[in-house]
């Protein structure tokens, strides 16, 4: 059989990052969340409806900026399995993950660094719940009123549950900025009577913290030197992300009206023109970095659990 030809193929790269940019161009900013974010039973992100486990990383945006309100999907084969079935003419949404290549045969000249074994980025569709007929939903039951949540509350559960945490100073009547300071290992914030309400205060000091994680004692990522530079503009969409996670784990919407500017938005297009890989790679960052602060591990075998088959990819970028 002649293999199809795939060298007009877009990559799954720039397939990602066309999505996130279209999202941008519409003045939808994927990585913030102007509401407070269902409290359904397992969590507030986006989940595959088979399996049960919630999506990670990019596929959180992805699956975020969608126009369906269910937080459940699966593919098409797991759709069936269950004995349902997606409805005719309904289309599918891209997700990613990461597939790591065969061994290759043994070289003795190899380091140990070059024995690593490389990983590919691959896609597969996955259609949302409301596209599917057959299925039983479970029962979601919400009180009519719901509790108010006490965001200073969850917020400061978040911080002082990170037992590796950075220095915080965050009572100072003179400090007008919020940074974090890799010499000292220490977050600086304004006095929270200085912020707007909570949501602002608390998606301010994630966004901060999620900087802190890239110290060289916790992720030891490398930060840009100045602002503009490709490493600094990496480490903060990673710093946007990451907050935002938070922020949907501790019930807090996270628009920053101030942020939601025309030259805002512009600035992140510019970016990702720029490097395809970009989003990609920070959401990943983004995803290890909430991890950390909440003192959660996760083992990549467990993300491939949500593929039905590998007959289900569509494409494998090299």
């Amino acid at each position: 059989m002649r293999k199809a030809n795939t060298s007009n193929r877009p990559s799954i790269y720039q397939t990602v990052t066309d999505r996130i940019i279209s999202s941008l161009k519409a003045g939808v900013i994927p990585w913030e969340k102007p509401w407070n974010t269902p409290r359904f039973n397992g969590g507030p992100f986006p989940r595959n409806f088979y399996t049960g486990k919630p999506y990670r990383g990019i596929n959180i945006l992805l699956l975020w900026s969608s126009d369906f309100s269910s937080p459940f999907w699966l593919t098409f084969k797991q759709a069936q399995e269950l004995k349902g079935n997606v409805r005719k003419g309904e289309r599918g949404t891209p997700i990613v993950f990461f597939k790591q290549l065969p061994h290759a045969a043994k070289d003795d000249t190899k380091t140990d660094e070059d024995e690593r074994t490389p990983f590919v980025l691959c896609h597969y569709t996955v259609f949302n719940i409301e596209q599917c007929d057959g299925l039983t939903l479970p029962e979601i039951v919400q009180p009519s009123n719901a509790p108010e949540i006490d965001e200073d509350e969850t917020c400061a559960a978040i911080v002082t549950g990170w037992e590796s945490r950075p220095a915080l100073h965050l009572t100072s009547p003179t400090e007008y900025r919020a940074y974090y300071r890799p010499r000292t290992d220490s977050v600086h914030m304004p006095a929270r009577s200085r912020f707007v309400d909570a949501a602002h205060y608390c998606s301010t000091l994630f966004h901060e913290l999620v900087h802190s994680t890239g110290h060289e004692s916790r992720l030891n990522r490398t930060f840009g030197d100045h602002f503009g530079d490709e490493l600094y503009s990496k480490e903060e969409l990673v710093a946007e992300m990451g907050a935002a996670f938070l922020c949907a784990i501790a019930g807090i919407a996270n628009e920053h009206t101030d942020r939601n500017t025309t030259a805002y938005i512009q600035n992140w297009i510019s970016k990702l023109e720029e490097d395809n890989r970009l989003i990609v790679h920070a959401a990943a960052n983004a995803q290890r970095a909430a991890d950390c602060i909440l003192g959660e591990t996760f083992e990549e075998k467990t993300d491939t659990t949500d593929r039905a088959n590998d007959e289900e990819l569509a494409e494998v970028a090299a």
